[in-house]
C-alpha cells in the first residue's frame, strides 16, 4: 500500500534526513570494534555517547536488513510519532522471536507470532481478543486475594533468612524477588502455584527461569545488536534456538495440565485468565501465556528492587509511606482487599517516582507508518524512532529537582493527609513519562505488574524499616530491560 507524499509547507521547510546528524555504515561498524566508542557498552551508555556525538536527534542506518533509526531526546517528536501511529502502531519486536514461531515451531504455534511481533491487522486481531481478558481492570483484580498469599508466603520465608542480630539477609535478595516475580505471574498465567516460595520447589519452574535470564542476554546480542543471524545461522543463534525451544516445551507442558483441570461450563463465575484466553482460541492462548511469562518475571522484579532502593535511600520518604499502610492495615495479618487497597495516593506516587528515575526500558520505539516531521526533518515512512525517555525523565528541564526521589511530584493535592503535594515538580509535557509506553500498543501488563508490585511493597514496608547498605548506589545492567546488578543488599528491621 503506497503512502500519499506530503506536500504540506511543513514538510517542505524541514531538512531532508540525509542532512539529520549521525554516522555512515562503516563508521557505525567501527564504533563496535576494538578501541571504537560503543565497544563493550550497554544500551544505555550507546544511546549516551552516541546523544553526545550527534545531538538530540541523530539517524543510524539500518544494517543487516534492518531500518534506519532515528532517535530522538524531544518529548515534541515523542507527541507527533504517537499521534501519527494510527490504529495498528508498528513496533518492530524481537524478529527471532518471530523466526522461531513462525518458521521452527508453527506445530505449537500455528502462524501466531503474539504482541511483541506481529503488526498491523495480525497484531490488531490477537490484541482486539486478549484486551478485555488482561486490561480490564475487574478481572486482573480477581488475583488480589492469591497474589497477597503470595506476598505473605513471600515475607515469611524472607524471615527465616534473616540474621536476627544485624538484620540482614543470608540470600540473594534479587534471587529471591525473581521467585517471587516467577510465582506471582504464573498464578496469574497458568492458575496454577510453582511453589517456589517453599523448601520443595517444581524443578521444572527452576529451569524455566534459568532459560528466562539466558532468553533475554541472547536477546540483546541477535535482536538488538546487529547479526548476521538472518542470512546464516551462526552456533550461537543455533543454541538460542535451543532456549526459546526449552521455554516452549516446559511453558506447554504446564498449559496441559492447567487445561486438563477446567471443565468448561458457564456457571456465571468470573473464569481465571487462562480460562478465559483458552475460550478465545486455543493458539492465542499458548502464545499470550507464554508472552506473559517471559516479560513478566525480570521486568516485575527489576521494577520493585528499583522502587525498593530509592525507598530505603529515602527514610522519610519511606516513613511517609508506612503511615499510609498502617492506616490501612492497623494488624499486619489483615488481608488485602479491593475495599482496603482503594485509597493508597503515597503508594502509588512512591511506585511512579522510581518508575521515573529508572524505568523499565531506556526509550520507546515505533516504526513510522506515514512521513513525519521530526525536529525539524523530514523522516520518511517505515522508518524507526527510539523516544529517549529515560534521559528525560532525569533532566531538570522536565522534572524539577529530578535527581531527587520525591513521590509528591505525583500527589493532588490535598491526598494525603499532612503532606504537601508539588505537581508543579512534574513535567507538563504527558510524553516525557511513559513507563508502560502510549496509545493500542501500551504494555498489555501493566495492570498486573502494578497489582503484583502494589501488593508486596504493601507487605514489605508494613512489616520491615527497609535500609540500603553498599557504600555504593544501585547499579544497573542493560540487556532488553534494565536489570538492578553487582551489590544489592538491605537491611530489614522488623517494625
Amino acid at each position: 500500500e503506497t503512502a500519499t507524499p506530503r506536500l504540506d509547507e511543513k514538510w517542505q521547510q524541514a531538512r531532508t534526513y540525509k542532512e539529520m546528524p549521525g554516522p555512515s555504515i562503516l563508521r557505525m561498524l567501527s564504533y563496535f570494534l576494538p578501541g571504537g566508542a560503543l565497544r563493550n557498552t550497554n544500551l544505555i551508555q550507546m544511546n549516551r555517547r552516541m546523544r553526545e556525538m550527534y545531538g538530540d536527534i541523530y539517524s543510524i542506518p539500518g544494517m543487516m536488513g534492518k531500518a534506519n533509526v532515528v532517535f530522538t531526546y524531544n518529548p515534541e517528536d515523542f507527541e507527533v510519532t504517537y499521534r501519527n501511529e494510527g490504529i495498528w502502531p508498528i513496533r518492530v519486536g524481537l524478529e527471532s522471536f518471530s523466526y522461531y514461531r513462525k518458521v521452527k515451531r508453527p506445530d505449537v504455534f500455528g502462524g501466531i507470532g503474539g504482541l511483541v511481533s506481529e503488526q498491523g491487522q495480525a497484531w490488531a486481531d490477537i490484541r482486539n481478543k486478549v484486551n478485555p481478558v488482561l486490561m480490564k481492570v475487574q478481572n486482573v483484580r480477581q488475583n488480589l486475594p492469591q497474589l497477597d498469599l503470595i506476598a505473605r508466603e513471600f515475607v515469611d520465608k524472607l524471615e527465616t533468612q534473616l540474621d536476627p542480630e544485624t538484620h540482614h539477609l543470608k540470600v540473594d535478595f534479587s534471587d529471591q524477588l525473581k521467585n517471587w516475580a516467577f510465582e506471582s505471574i504464573s498464578y496469574v498465567a497458568l492458575n496454577v502455584r510453582m511453589g517456589l516460595l517453599t523448601d520443595q520447589p517444581d524443578p521444572n519452574a527452576s529451569r524455566l527461569a534459568h532459560h528466562m535470564g539466558e532468553f533475554f542476554n541472547y536477546s540483546f546480542k541477535y535482536d538488538v545488536q546487529p547479526s548476521i543471524w538472518p542470512y546464516y545461522k551462526t552456533p550461537g543463534f543455533k543454541e538460542f534456538l535451543k532456549t526459546y525451544d526449552n521455554i516452549t516445551d516446559i511453558i506447554s507442558n504446564y498449559m496441559e495440565k492447567a487445561m486438563e483441570k477446567f471443565e468448561f461450563k458457564d456457571d456465571g463465575q468470573t473464569k481465571c485468565v487462562l480460562e478465559q484466553l483458552l475460550r478465545l482460541n486455543k493458539k492465542v492462548a499458548v502464545v499470550m501465556v507464554m508472552d506473559m511469562l517471559m516479560a513478566g518475571i525480570d521486568t516485575t522484579s527489576s521494577a520493585l528492587l528499583t522502587i525498593l532502593y530509592h525507598l530505603s535511600r529515602n527514610p522519610a520518604k519511606q516513613d511517609q509511606l508506612r503511615r499510609e499502610l498502617f492506616r490501612i492495615l492497623p494488624e499486619r495479618n489483615v488481608s488485602l482487599t479491593d475495599e482496603n487497597t482503594k485509597n493508597m495516593p503515597y503508594l502509588r506516587a512512591c511506585i511512579k517516582e522510581g518508575l521515573r528515575i529508572t524505568s523499565i526500558t531506556p526509550g520507546n520505539f515505533r516504526v513510522t507508518t506515514k512521513d513525519l516531521v521530526l525536529s525539524g526533518y523530514q523522516v520518511p515512512r517505515g522508518t524507526g524512532v527510539l523516544m529517549g525517555v529515560l534521559e528525560l525523565s532525569n533532566s531538570d528541564e522536565y522534572f524539577a529537582r529530578s535527581a531527587d526521589f520525591l513521590p509528591e511530584r505525583w500527589l493532588k493535592s490535598d491526598s494525603v493527609p499532612g503532606v504537601q503535594a508539588c505537581p508543579e515538580a512534574r513535567s507538563r509535557n504527558p510524553f516525557v513519562y511513559l513507563p508502560f509506553g502510549f496509545g493500542p500498543r501500551t504494555c498489555i501488563g501493566k495492570r498486573i505488574a502494578e497489582l503484583e508490585i502494589e501488593t508486596l511493597l504493601v507487605r514489605l514496608l508494613r512489616n520491615y524499616k527497609i535500609s540500603w547498605l553498599p557504600e555504593t548506589p544501585m547499579q544497573y545492567e542493560s540487556t532488553i530491560i534494565l536489570s538492578p546488578c553487582g551489590d544489592i543488599r538491605f537491611q530489614l528491621e522488623p517494625v
